[in-house]
């Protein structure tokens, strides 16, 4: 480390991921496990042509919102490997909540490129430590030392983890557990991993590697009644903050009084379910992961009166090109809940052809949301409202929940309800 790779610099505000933001001389700076306002003094660590990545050192003088991370893995002044699941360990949680807030309205407003964004009040979790109904930690042996935990900051090394403070507490029994227990044998160079799942009704399940298909499935408590969901299949980890967002949900299709509702990327139902009881007459589901589909017709016969939910098992883009050729699309709604990387080109062009009056959009990820958005916007969409759920407290993530409109007239104004 030479005299010119150490400097101090000056948080002006923090980006998405958890990373303080400086600038200095032309060049903007990252710091990670920094807060706006902070003068600290940092290392870099990679250059590039307009950023620099840095590790912080010391924190020069400290933001009224920072506090003392919960778990001794976190990030701290001085550098070194530490957990990277958590962004906001050093940050009040509602300083937390306000900081990603503002990093959504930025994406909504610089890379998605809309002039006016209404954001409503963010849903902050009740819980912000302690939510967690699943975790999976990684098991390798080196020299004779055996490791159970995360993959620490340099993507390689694998931290002990005693606790996980973000999991529910029998997660943390059951974790004591399975490290009093006599390690297994893990080959050079190879990992183990360690799914360790909780439900209220199944207790903790732990699985190695995968699931087996034989496993049986879990039932999970939602505000549409009891789930069952293969082990396999996803599942939000945060029920509290998830039972927020279907309620949101809710709200907007009764406002709407949907009639037909498609849900993509529907699961276990978890969307499907909370339309058909929201007033919806038809719902579709569909989902490419044949045990998810399975579970999604099992629970609509189980927690329906009316065989008002049908489910389709297939990948979202040819579900929703025929699912959408055969409604009005003045009648229908479409929910979509894709994984981090947004919707695929297919199923984006998909809608957009058939023209759905309204789209309910759910996203982990909001710089995909804002991609997505873009496109939506270019084919005669507007964004009515956006609402962040925080189902993931104290890391860089954050769930949304987007009401999209179409606004060549045949959608009427109000058409889609505010979350």
């Amino acid at each position: 480390m030479t005299a010119e790779d150490v400097l101090d610099l000056d948080i002006a505000d923090v980006v998405y991921r958890g990373l303080g933001l400086a600038r200095r001389e032309g060049l903007v700076y990252f710091v990670p496990g920094t807060l706006p306002g902070e003068r600290v003094r940092a290392r870099i660590t990679q250059r590039h042509k307009r950023h620099v990545e840095t590790e912080l050192l010391d924190v020069l003088a400290a933001a009224a919102d920072r506090v003392e991370p919960a778990c001794p893995l976190a990030l701290r002044p001085g550098g070194g490997l530490a957990c990277p699941g958590c962004a906001y360990q050093h940050a009040g949680y509602a300083a937390e909540v306000n900081l990603k807030q503002a990093q959504l309205a930025d994406f909504l407003t610089h890379q998605a490129g809309l002039r006016e964004v209404e954001l409503a009040p963010p849903a902050a979790a009740s819980q912000p430590l302690g939510y967690r109904n699943k975790i999976v930690l990684h098991a390798a042996g080196t020299g004779g030392e055996h490791a159970l935990g995360y993959v620490a900051t340099d993507n390689r090394t694998i931290l002990d983890v005693p606790r996980c403070p973000l999991a529910v507490a029998p997660i943390n029994a059951a974790l004591a557990e399975l490290r009093a227990a006599p390690p297994p044998a893990v080959p050079p160079g190879r990992r183990i991993r360690h799914t360790l799942r909780y439900t209220a009704r199944d207790g903790v399940r732990r699985f190695v590697n995968r699931p087996p298909r034989s496993a049986p499935w879990l039932t999970e408590e939602s505000p549409v009644g009891p789930l069952r969901v293969p082990p396999s299949a996803f599942y939000q980890v945060n029920p509290l903050v998830a039972a927020l967002l279907v309620g949101a949900v809710q709200d907007v299709l009764a406002a709407r009084q949907t009639r037909r509702v498609v849900d993509a990327y529907g699961g276990v139902g978890l969307f499907a379910l909370a339309a058909a009881r929201a007033g919806a007459e038809e719902v579709l589901l569909i989902d490419s992961d044949a045990a998810a589909a399975a579970a999604a017709a099992h629970n609509a016969r189980r927690l329906l009166d009316s065989d008002s939910l049908h489910v389709l098992h297939a990948d979202a883009a040819e579900g929703l090109t025929r699912a959408l050729a055969v409604v009005a699309p003045e009648e229908v709604t479409v929910i979509v809940d894709p994984p981090r990387r947004g919707l695929e080109p297919a199923a984006l062009a998909a809608i957009v052809r058939a023209s759905p009056a309204c789209v309910l959009y759910v996203s982990c990820a909001p710089d995909t949301l804002a991609r997505d958005l873009k496109r939506l916007t270019a084919a005669g969409y507007r964004l009515r409202s956006a609402r962040l759920f925080d189902m993931f407290p104290r890391t860089a993530a954050f769930e949304t929940l987007a009401v999209i409109e179409r606004v060549d007239g045949a959608a009427a104004p109000g058409v889609c309800s505010r979350p």
